[in-house]
This record gives structure tokens, sequence and C-alpha cells, in this order.
């Protein structure tokens, strides 16, 4: 009879502890994460695709038909004989002249001259009041655009801003106030100026005179006088020949491909209310069935990314759990959320969950987030699911530590 009584002041304490002060029970470092890190991972996007592929068939077919065999030939004679023809004879000689050309002496010069230009500048100037003044009724300035000013011999280019106020105990407060960020100032300018100048230079040249011509010249050559004797005869052939039917067909083929990454940096944040979960056949304090609002949030570092390739992006995300239950009964998968989001680098999105069966300890809750690119992160961290005969297996406590075996994490953040 004692030990139920302690049983039941047990379960009193611990409901009233978890539901009326979830903020004092705490567990550091309960998140874990694995990724691989250093060092670039390789992003397989292999996959099967449709392709027409060439595919070698025939048979082989039987004809029949009529050849004419040629039994032609050619009788070889001729004689030699005496033939005319041109042929072309180069011949000219070297004729010298004087000759001139211009030798252009044209340069660049380099000259100078005064502009003016606009240079940086910082300089504040207060009409009708000082900083100070300013600075106490600053809250009914109104800005009045960008101006071209004059102050002391110099020309700015100014924002405007206007103080005209009339406080509740009368008169009027009016003032002006330039922001210089551009003064006026004379530089002196180098640009080069083309001079043309040159002079005419005489010489010796020579060009040569072509006396080619065409010249008669007789050689011997071969008249042939052979003929053809045209003669022959039909015979029949049957013949074997290949008939080709390859075609093409449409087939899957496995394309391997893929890139090698940057693993993912950034940090994953966990937020879980309450921090001791229940089996949904309790009751919280608002006479609800008991479950788990988890948030998770993601930040990415894109500082190390080279300019020709795009940030990284969460797009998709999957978190379950597996609740090891009691007395060895096996392994119950509860999905918590499982699909796409909006591509982001920084984003965050909120489950809430009932379990239907009490876990110890062992149980792992696992959040796998994935970026567009195909880079994963794997966080994870122990979430037991408390029941009324899961709370306490002893009848005189555990000696472990209650956030061991009963939860009580409500925030944690990891780096990666």
């Amino acid at each position: 009879m004692k030990k139920i009584l302690k049983l039941k002041l047990f379960l009193v304490i611990f409901v009233l502890t978890v539901f009326l002060f979830p903020g004092e029970l705490l567990c550091e470092s309960w998140l874990k994460v694995d990724i691989p890190g250093g060092e670039q991972i390789w992003v397989d996007t292999s996959h099967w695709e449709s392709r027409a592929v060439w595919v070698e068939d025939g048979y082989y077919k039987y004809t029949s038909h009529r050849e004419w065999v040629d039994t032609s030939y050619t009788v070889s004679q001729g004689y030699w004989g005496a033939k005319s023809y041109n042929v072309w004879v180069t011949s000219g000689y070297r004729q010298y002249y004087t000759a001139s050309r211009w030798v252009n002496t044209s340069h660049w010069e380099r000259r100078w001259r005064n502009v003016k230009v606009w240079v940086p500048v910082n300089l504040t100037i207060y009409v009708g009041c000082s900083s100070y003044g300013w600075g106490v009724y600053s809250f009914a300035s109104h800005y009045k655009g960008r101006v071209t000013i004059t102050y002391r011999g110099n020309r700015y280019r100014a924002y405007k801003d206007v103080i005209d106020y009339r406080p509740a105990r009368g008169g009027r407060v009016y003032a002006v106030r330039y922001r210089c960020y551009q003064k006026e100032a004379t530089v002196r300018k180098y640009y080069n100026v083309w001079v043309t100048s040159g002079y005419r230079q005489y010489y010796t040249a020579s060009k040569w005179v072509d006396t080619s011509h065409w010249g008669r010249r007789t050689r011997n050559i071969w008249v042939d006088t052979s003929y053809t004797i045209s003669q022959g005869y039909w015979d029949e052939h049957t013949d074997r020949i290949w008939v080709d039917t390859s075609h093409f067909e449409n087939r899957a083929v496995w394309v391997e491909n893929g890139y090698y990454a940057e693993p993912l940096k950034g940090e994953v944040t966990v937020q879980k209310n309450p921090g001791y979960i229940f089996t949904r056949w309790h009751k919280n304090p608002n006479g609800e069935e008991c479950s788990m609002d988890l948030n998770v949030g993601w930040k990415l570092d894109n500082s190390e990314i080279p300019p020709d390739e795009e940030e990284k992006k969460i797009s998709y995300i999957y978190i379950y759990e597996d609740v090891c239950r009691y007395k060895n009964k096996g392994v119950e998968k509860v999905t918590i959320f499982k699909g796409s989001v909006s591509p982001s680098s920084e984003g965050s999105i909120s489950t809430t969950t009932k379990f239907d069966f009490s876990g110890i300890e062992d149980s792992i809750l696992h959040i796998y987030i994935y970026a567009v690119s195909g880079e994963s992160a794997h966080i994870y961290f122990n979430n037991p699911i408390n029941g009324y005969r899961s709370i306490n297996i002893g009848l005189e406590g555990s000696s472990s530590d209650a956030n061991a075996w009963l939860g009580g994490n409500n925030y944690g953040k990891v780096e990666f």
C-alpha cells in the first residue's frame, strides 16, 4: 500500500513539474549532427533515362537473276608521228629607276588643361541652429531633396533637410541642414595630341621587265589506233543477300552522373514544447490529448560560395522518430514532416505530432535537410515518449538522470 502511494505521489509531482515549470527543464548538448566536413562531397545525380538505342538486326534472302558476262577485248595498235606544240618561254631583265617615299615622323605629344570635377566630401552645414539644436528638434526634420550650394567660396552638392516647427508654447523653429557629399574642385587633366609631320626620301629602286613568250616546238608522239571488240553472253545466278532490319528502340538507360560540391555550412535550431513528451492518451492542463510542438529553423552560411556558383538553399525536409517501445516490442516509426519547402538559405517549419506508443530513452528523432543542389545534413537527438507505465520503471525510482530517460529539452542549436 505504501509503495502504491509513493508511485502516485511521484506521478503527481512529475506532471506538475512538466506542465507548470517547463522552462526549468533543459539539457545541454542534446543535439547531434551528422555531415561530412572539411572536404567536398559527391552529389550523385545518376538516373534512368529513356534513349534511342540502335539495334543490329536482319536476315538473309535468296534471289535469282540474269547477269551479262562481258567477254569484250581490245586490240592494241598505233604508230609514232611528229607533232608541233607551243611551250611557254620565261625571260626578262631588271630595270633600275629613281623613286621617292614619304617618311612619317608623326607622334603623340603630352598636354594638359584645368577642368572642374566633383570629388567626395563629408561636410554638414547648419543654418539657423547648431548641431545640438538640430538634435533637439530632429524629430520635426523633413528631407527636401538634393541641392547645389555655395559655401565659403566653394560649390557643394548636398542633401537638404528642413525643420519648420511651431511648438505648442508658441514661436517658430526654422533651421536648414546641408549634408554635403560632393565638392567642386579644379584639377589638372592630361591628354595626348597627335602631331602630323614627316619628309620625302629619294632612293634607287628596280623592277622586273617580263619578256616571256610562247615558242613553237616539235616532238614525236604515239598515235593510238587501238579498238575494242564488244561481245558477251547472259548467265543465270542465285545470290544470298543480307536484308538489314536494324532500327532504333527506346530503352531505359542508367546514366551515371554527379558533381562535387562543398558540404553544407550553417546552423540548425530546434524548439520542442513541452520538454517532456507524453503519449496522446494523456491529457494536458487544457483537457486535450498531449502532443509535441516542434519548430525546426535553419540558416546556411554561403559566405565561402564562389561568385560563379549559386548560393545553397534548403528545398526538402524529412523529419521522423524511431520510437523504441518498452519491453522490446519493436520500433514504431512516426513520420513528423516529409515534403518540399520554398527554397531558402534561412527559414523554419513548425509541426504538431501525437504519439500512440511510449518509448524508452533510445528513441531518436531524426531531422534531414536537403539543399536544391543535393547536399544534406542529418540532425538527431534522443526523444523518449513518456506513458503512465513508463515514467518510472521501479517503484523506488531510478538512479539515472531524469533528463536521460524522460527527455526534458526545449531549445537547442547546432552548428556544422
